[in-house]
């Protein structure tokens, strides 16, 4: 093993990066922290570490500071916890003259590798290493990762493309200016937002034919289903976890209840049980395949009792599973919105107003800033604008404060009343926010 890991640190200090479309994720400059770098399988996780490698190489660190290890390396499949020790020390046998100063290691896949926190705690309190972790969600969960790490880590979830990134990916320039776009770049924009829609943002699907794309966005279903839940919670009854997962992506948006979808199944002849379903939810949204939301309130009895909003984490992966030929661009829509709130780290919930109206998202950002969203891909039409506005006017009477916006496809507006602004946005607008 030794002679292994000496060959791959040098191969690992001569590899050249590829080339790459730039992230927009930042992680926080916290010092005294492990970064691990987590999120849905191929939605760009090691990318994000060349990228990260880069930009310290931009800043004048030297390529030998800088050491990647994929942990699914063939030649490293032996390794065990109590191999681990011989990365550090062929390192700095190779480098002694980096010991003492602060170097940067960057250990992909390293959930392969069991009880590899114990390795990563003790180089934090033994070297001066800036460490970044990443791998497949099957093992490392949220949860999991401040568990063993002790509080000692700070996580950041990498999601598909955003359409800022799906932009640059296509070579598509932003605007130098949103607020100056001419009428001729706004049907431009407004005709690649749709297209964003339909493709979704998985780096690897990005320039496939369509028949080709929605195949392979399907198999990354298939790969979180048995890889990430099913191995990894050994789960039984099969039958029943696609059939929730299905019901989900072409659900997505919609309303969801346990309850329901266990009478559903019950109708059906299918038996499980409520607490059985709630587990699978919890696999399911642990794999981040999908993000549920609640109902907005204070009262965690009311956000129990009321059914709660499935949404999934790529517009393109749930248009694959949709039986239409014609694309929902609302529910897509929506759904994109959201993954974009969670992109820019909201709290998300919706909410029904006193007269039963329904507003799509309440997003609560971390510095206190709070929009309300309704989207509707259409407001053509006099009475689902009506319904929309009236929904956030009367909102805003039963809120203390928020940002009213109408996210749709193509208007743009601001309506006053009363001292109160609805601003109409355009969805490639303010996706570029």
């Amino acid at each position: 093993m030794k002679t292994i890991i000496q060959q791959r640190i040098a191969d690992a200090i001569n590899m050249p990066l590829p080339e790459l479309i730039k992230r927009d994720c930042q992680v926080p400059a916290i010092p005294n922290k492990t970064f691990a770098i987590i999120g849905m399988r191929r939605s760009g996780k090691t990318y994000y570490l060349y990228q990260t490698m880069q930009a310290y190489l931009d800043r004048g660190i030297h390529r030998e500071r800088l050491l990647y290890i994929n942990f699914e390396d063939e030649r490293l499949l032996d390794m065990t916890i109590n191999d681990m020790h011989w990365i550090v020390d062929e390192y700095f046998a190779i480098f002694p003259e980096n010991r003492g100063t602060q170097t940067f290691f960057f250990f992909d896949e390293i959930q392969r590798i069991d009880q590899w926190e114990i390795f990563i705690r003790r180089l934090m309190d033994t070297e001066n290493i800036q460490i970044y972790v990443s791998g497949s969600s099957a093992k490392m969960l949220s949860a999991e990762i401040a568990s063993s790490m002790r509080g000692r880590s700070v996580e950041r979830v990498i999601y598909p493309y955003s359409f800022r990134e799906f932009l640059r990916c296509h070579d598509i320039p932003r605007p130098e200016s949103i607020q100056l776009v001419d009428k001729g770049m706004r049907s431009f924009y407004e005709n690649y937002s749709l297209k964003y829609l339909t493709t979704g943002g998985f780096p690897e699907v990005q320039f496939l034919p369509d028949y080709e794309r929605q195949l392979l966005l399907q198999q990354y279903a298939n790969t979180v289903t048995f890889r990430d839940i099913v191995d990894r919670y050994n789960v039984q009854n099969l039958n029943v976890l696609k059939k929730l997962i299905h019901f989900l992506i072409v659900n997505a948006g919609g309303y969801f209840s346990v309850n329901k979808f266990y009478h559903l199944l019950k109708s059906n002849g299918i038996k499980v049980s409520k607490n059985t379903l709630h587990e699978y939810l919890e696999y399911i949204q642990g794999s981040y395949l999908l993000k549920m939301i609640t109902i907005h309130s204070q009262s965690d009895k009311k956000r129990m009792v009321n059914p709660m909003k499935p949404y999934i984490i790529d517009t393109g992966l749930a248009a694959s599973f949709s039986s239409s030929q014609t694309l929902n661009y609302g529910h897509h829509l929506e759904n994109c919105i959201f993954v974009e709130l969670c992109r820019r780290n909201a709290r998300i919930s919706y909410l029904k107003t006193s007269s039963g109206y329904e507003i799509d998202f309440i997003a609560d950002y971390p510095d206190g800033a709070r929009d309300i969203i309704q989207v509707s891909a259409d407001i053509s039409s006099p009475s689902t604008r009506e319904r929309e506005i009236r929904a956030l006017y009367e909102v805003n009477t039963q809120m203390s404060h928020g940002n009213l916006i109408l996210i749709n496809l193509s208007e743009e507006n601001n309506l006053i009343k009363n001292d109160v602004t609805i601003h109409i946005m355009p969805a490639w607008k303010w996706l570029l926010l």
